[in-house]
């Protein structure tokens, strides 16, 4: 009986990891660095992943006060009855920590870990858990007290400014005093159904986020890592609530009367183990599930968008094109008629300095010509005078 939950839990974690390998295998998409919720907010001066991250670190720091807290009160009281409500505290508690801390948007997660805080710290001071812990009361309060100053800190820090406005502040614990926590099993209203302009969110960006693939995928792996942390712990404690509720049963006096009791509630505790650890797992698996469509959707949605980019900037590259191609043919249709300017200015040139040319050579030789004529007369004038001279 004591392998059996173990063995489940081992192969519970194993198949967990393995789908959530699956599909870190199947995402590989543009990341972007805020939130739809969080562009929306300006005054955020973190990431995303920055905020993912110290949303879930003080998502396991709360499940620590808290079960710290329960144990204390526990192992100072001897009040079966307020034993029995510490217990219900951290089983009922450390999961409502843990599942506000993995809302797919980081923005929403910090939110709903302040609104959990305040409305821990109402139920535990004004509401119907104010008196649940008896004499060891202020033990319960202190610690949801300094859980309430982590969440505050966490969505200061992330503000500019680093602290929260008294507006917001006041709306959110406006929001908390009208959704109280209810009974030992801590039932509550989640910010997710609330009216998240009076929160200061937008709605509108709210619906548009999705839930980023990466996000979605580390927070499967941070939901795999609470289970590893926690699973083990919140069987047992489970398993000892069983316990102590079949063993408060009415004394007899009859040892044999008493053993018989003990003996049938120590059945019903082993028979009702094994359905609790599949409660877990079939709850664990519809979560996974849960942001497993979450994850499809979202890429569903980033490769319309990424189409839709493609087919935008198709569009800009062929008009650019386009007007690159005509500031082209006009600086050639430019360059062309340059150029054939130059080729008529070089021919207009090339005659007018042929022709000067011609100009020079025929008055050369004119006057070659005429120096032959005149060498030629002044010849034949000499060679009739020497002629005559002789004669006589």
């Amino acid at each position: 009986m004591g392998l059996w939950p173990a063995r489940a839990i081992a192969r519970l974690l194993r198949n967990a990891s393995v789908a959530a390998t699956a599909l870190a295998l199947g995402a590989c998409v543009r990341v972007p660095t805020q939130s739809a919720s969080m562009q929306a907010s300006p005054q955020l001066i973190v990431s995303a992943n920055q905020l993912q991250l110290q949303s879930f670190e003080l998502g396991r720091h709360l499940s620590t006060l808290i079960e710290e807290a329960a144990d204390s009160i526990r192992a100072v009281s001897t009040d079966p009855s307020v034993r029995r409500n510490a217990l219900l505290w951290k089983i009922s508690a450390v999961p409502l920590a843990q599942e506000a801390a993995l809302r797919n948007d980081p923005l929403v997660a910090s939110v709903d870990l302040l609104a959990f805080t305040v409305q821990q710290r109402d139920y535990l001071t004004t509401g119907s858990g104010r008196s649940s812990f008896g004499p060891r009361q202020p033990i319960a309060v202190a610690a949801a007290g300094a859980a309430e100053r982590e969440a505050t800190g966490l969505v200061a820090s992330s503000l500019k400014g680093g602290r929260l406005s008294a507006s917001a502040e006041a709306n959110i614990r406006t929001w908390a005093a009208g959704h109280r926590l209810q009974g030992p099993a801590f039932r509550r209203a989640s910010v997710l159904a609330s009216d998240w302009q009076a929160l200061g969110l937008s709605d509108d960006s709210f619906v548009a986020t999705v839930g980023n693939v990466d996000r979605t995928l580390v927070n499967i792996s941070y939901r795999l890592s609470y289970l590893n942390e926690t699973l083990a712990e919140v069987v047992r404690w489970n398993a000892e609530l069983a316990a102590e509720q079949a063993l408060a049963t009415p004394k007899i006096d009859s040892l044999f009367g008493t053993g018989t009791g003990t003996l049938r509630s120590l059945g019903t505790l082993a028979d009702a183990a094994p359905a609790l650890i599949d409660s877990l797992r079939e709850a664990m698996m519809r979560d996974i599930n849960r942001e497993r469509v979450e994850m499809m959707r979202d890429v569903d949605r980033q490769r319309v968008l990424a189409f839709q980019d493609l087919s935008v900037q198709r569009v800009a590259l062929e008009a650019a094109l386009t007007v690159e191609r005509k500031a082209l043919m006009e600086q050639l249709g430019q360059e062309r008629v340059g150029l054939f300017l130059s080729v008529d200015s070089l021919a207009q040139r090339s005659i007018d300095k042929s022709m000067a040319m011609l100009g020079r050579l025929a008055w050369q030789l004119a006057g070659a010509a005429l120096i032959a004529v005149a060498a030629l007369l002044g010849g034949t004038l000499a060679l009739i005078s020497r002629w005559r001279a002789t004669a006589a």
